[in-house]
């Protein structure tokens, strides 16, 4: 476990003093990389959990499905990643509770920009990389080719090449032909290979809803208040991020110097900034309610129609009895212009 927090992480109760409480938080990630700053160190050194009395704990893992495996097991109280493996999460334990989402579509099935493949239907018989096979990366892209009529059972070859300089490197030695994973690594990917990746076009585009925030029923109903603070802290580090993407890579680079680009800092910021400023406009993105984290139902009940449809999840649900997004609705409560100008302002 990573413990990012200005306050000893004590498990999901209240902390020794009484003041507050602490939070496991299972990211769909085995790296923290640079586009995790928004939700990772950002919130932590500005203290925007900390000024709620809370401490997180951050455990990385191999994505979305393993996270989901740690809610369920008790082992963590919060989890982020592809809404894929949550929604296949809740057709074993309804209990599962989503409580944020994301409208803009992140994943995205990317390929080198002097490529010859043009489209999903340009993959048929060749070997495409993903982050690992219990990621959602792997869950969207499967359906990516499903809807657009390619089998990603008999049609291709998945091949897990993890994530940053070992994705890249098997794209360069044509290992792979093509990257499936989310806006963020494929920028890191693209940055290390010293070359443009371009997203190929995919139904998931036009599907809101498919990445956000999970927790369990119990936790919310005992927790409420603390699910609200830490997606009032989480928002309001991407809010920081989206606003001066440069102080957000600074920040992550300060708590993880081994991932700063070699050279200059100017010249890494530069190489770097273009990789995640579309990770991070995406993270405050809202649909027409302008609230962060929210989507109405009938969009939510389309993705999850959309993923039945194409095999991503084995059973139909119903949105109305596994998402909740009533928590972030209240941790929309906060200054945004006030968190911009501290954007603004920052300093190193």
């Amino acid at each position: 476990m990573t413990l990012i927090s200005a306050l000893a992480a004590c498990g999901s109760s209240e902390d020794e003093s009484g003041d507050g409480s602490s939070v496991t938080f299972a990211v769909g990630a085995p790296v923290l990389i640079d586009s995790t700053a928004p939700y990772t160190t950002v919130p932590v050194t500005q203290g925007y959990w900390e000024d709620e009395g809370m401490s997180v704990e951050v455990e990385p893992t191999q994505g979305a499905t393993a996270s989901m495996q740690l809610l369920m097991a008790g082992k963590a109280d919060i989890s982020n990643g592809g809404t894929s493996s949550m929604y296949q999460a809740a057709i074993a334990n309804p209990d599962l509770r989503i409580v944020s989402l994301q409208p803009k579509n992140v994943w995205q099935i990317s390929v080198p920009a002097d490529s010859d493949i043009t489209e999903i239907a340009d993959l048929k018989g060749k070997k495409l990389g993903v982050q690992s096979l219990s990621s959602a990366s792997y869950l969207f892209g499967r359906a990516a080719l499903a809807a657009s009529g390619v089998d990603p059972d008999k049609d291709v070859e998945w091949i897990p090449t993890g994530v940053g300089s070992q994705a890249a490197q098997a794209l360069n030695d044509g290992t792979v032909v093509a990257y499936a994973t989310y806006t963020g690594p494929n920028a890191v990917v693209a940055s290390v290979m010293g070359e443009e990746l371009v997203d190929l076009p995919t139904p998931l585009d036009e599907i809101p809803g498919l990445s956000g925030i999970a927790t369990t029923k119990d936790f919310l109903a005992d927790n409420r208040d603390a699910v609200v603070e830490f997606l009032q802290g989480y928002y309001k580090g991407a809010v920081f991020a989206a606003t001066n993407p440069s102080a957000a890579l600074q920040i992550h680079w300060a708590e993880n110097p081994e991932q700063k680009p070699d050279g200059d800092l100017q010249e890494a910021l530069d190489a770097t900034v273009p990789t995640v400023e579309e990770r991070f406009e995406g993270a405050v993105e809202t649909d027409d309610s302008g609230v962060i984290g929210d989507v109405s139902i009938e969009e939510v009940q389309k993705s999850i129609d959309f993923m039945y449809e194409y095999g991503i999840i084995d059973e139909q649900l119903k949105a109305e009895d596994i998402v909740d997004l009533s928590p972030s609705v209240d941790a929309n409560a906060f200054d945004v212009d006030a968190i911009k100008q501290e954007a603004t302002d920052w300093k190193p």
